[in-house]
């Protein structure tokens, strides 16, 4: 499926084509990928409160927030609230960073900045607008932030939420929602969505919309593609590195195509750029 939006034409000498940054603009959208957007705006629009996007590192999770992000920040009867990280030095911190960003004053307390939030709430719900927070990297929230989230979705009317959160991590997350100490809160999950690897032929696909993205004739051999999802598993992130440096490794030789050899050789490189990051091996 082509994603949405075109790549400026500016933009175009700054980022190269396999570039693994969670940019929306790249998104390519896998069945799989439509249905968790299909879900996790059932449970906004129908204000249902908390939904989540799980996975394992490198597919897709950030860049699929960023997207669902800017489609509701666009919109006139939403406000949409992205917080990149779910690092937190303390659990006030944590709330005041989500007050902050819609300008809700600092309080000297939790407690009293609970109290502001849920008044801000209440105003956005009384001009029919809808407000969803963006949780990404939501494994690094602690127990008791999540707590926090729990307690915003006490923030309702008869028939909706107040607000509506989407919390996005990895699979250390799913791991503690089901562990009895946060059954509360996993209680609420009304659209968790749990994302997979790639398939061989979607790896292909996603070669293709980013070639047309950039209106690039696509060089990755059908060969080239299935030993990208050997050394890739599947996942989007590795098998973008490896498309980059594959890429870089037929044009130094002057390949017209991106051939299986030139998939090892960039394999073989990032390996061996991984062994330095992590001080070398024997």
């Amino acid at each position: 499926m082509s994603a949405e939006a075109t790549i400026p034409r500016a933009a175009k000498t700054k980022i190269a084509p396999f570039s693994i940054s969670p940019n929306p603009t790249f998104l390519y959208f896998t069945p799989a990928l439509e249905a968790a957007v299909f879900r996790i705006r059932y449970t906004v629009d129908n204000r249902q409160g908390l939904a989540a996007i799980l996975g394992d590192v490198g597919l897709g999770k950030s860049s699929l927030v960023r997207y669902l992000h800017s489609g509701y920040d666009a919109q006139e009867d939403a406000v949409s609230i992205l917080l990149p990280t779910g690092g937190y030095k303390s659990d006030f911190a944590f709330l005041q960073a989500i007050c902050s960003s819609v300008g809700v004053s600092p309080k000297r307390s939790a407690a009293r900045q609970k109290v502001a939030f849920e008044e801000w709430l209440g105003e956005q719900f009384s001009e029919d607008r809808n407000v969803v927070l963006f949780i990404d990297e939501a494994q690094k929230l602690s127990n008791t932030q999540l707590e926090f989230v729990r307690d915003f979705l006490n923030f309702e009317t008869n028939e909706s939420k107040l607000i509506q959160i989407v919390l996005a991590g990895q699979l250390e997350l799913r791991d503690r929602l089901l562990t009895p100490a946060l059954k509360a809160i996993y209680s609420r999950l009304i659209g968790p969505c749990l994302l997979a690897p790639l398939t061989a032929s979607e790896i292909g696909e996603m070669i293709q919309h980013r070639c047309q993205l950039y209106r690039l004739e696509n060089p990755f051999t059908q060969a080239a593609v299935e030993k990208l999802f050997l050394f890739s598993a599947g996942v989007p992130r590795a098998a973008l590195r490896l498309c980059a440096f594959s890429h870089e490794w037929a044009r130094l030789s002057k390949s017209p195509k991106v051939e299986p050899e030139h998939v090892e050789s960039a394999f073989q490189d990032l390996k061996i750029e991984e062994e330095k990051e992590n001080g070398g091996e024997g």
